[in-house]
């Protein structure tokens, strides 16, 4: 089972200062959020490692966030639990599962120049991106089951051209590997995907801080 916990950074920003969240995670990544140029980029960090810690704590896992350590790629790991933090907007997901490799992404709909993202897609996929009713919607439909596979996978953005997705299935196949996707909805307005090596299942807790 995959457990979903979300947050919206916009009511947390309201009543609550960065420095009192940061309090509650580990000092060493309190310079990352202080990095960020703006503040609703430093609390959707914060948030989303609160809602790992959170989680954690919910499913007694034996792990803490204080146990992350980092792959070659930068993809922040934990020693027995697989998660993976996205947001979007005022939006802050984080995904935890015990089993398999795990990649979400949550996108929240805004106006976009689609013509700008044309090479993450192959030729197949632009078409049918441009030829559908709501191109725009085609599009995070698209973009969001590809981000959660090249965050599962433990990739970056250049790989999206490698992937191409068909949209009468719910999976992909990779080095002969049968990967699961799940489209999810938790907020109107966005779009959401899940990527599993295990058939999806899923669960949502919104979280109040």
């Amino acid at each position: 089972m995959i457990h979903v916990y979300s947050i919206n950074s916009l009511k947390v920003r309201k009543h609550r200062d960065l420095s009192q969240l940061l309090l509650e995670l580990p000092s060493e990544m309190h310079g990352k959020a202080h990095r960020y140029r703006f503040k609703k980029d430093a609390f959707n960090y914060v948030l989303g490692r609160l809602l790992l810690k959170n989680g954690l704590k919910n499913l007694n896992a034996a792990d803490s966030i204080e146990s992350i350590t980092y792959a070659e790629n930068g993809k922040p790991l934990l020693p027995e639990t697989h998660f993976n933090i996205s947001h979007s907007g005022d939006l802050v997901v984080c995904a935890i599962q015990n089993d398999y490799e795990i990649g979400i992404d949550i996108e929240v709909h805004k106006s976009i120049n689609l013509p700008h993202f044309s090479n993450y897609f192959t030729q197949k996929e632009w078409h049918s991106i441009n030829s559908s009713e709501n191109p725009d919607k085609k599009f995070f439909w698209y973009w969001t089951r590809k981000e959660s596979i090249i965050k599962a996978l433990g990739k970056n953005l250049a790989f999206l051209h490698e992937i191409e997705l068909d949209t009468t299935k719910e999976h992909f196949i990779y080095q002969d590997e049968k990967w699961f996707l799940s489209d999810f909805n938790i907020q109107d307005g966005s779009s959401g995907c899940i990527c599993s090596k295990s058939s999806i299942k899923w669960v949502h807790q919104q979280i109040e801080i």
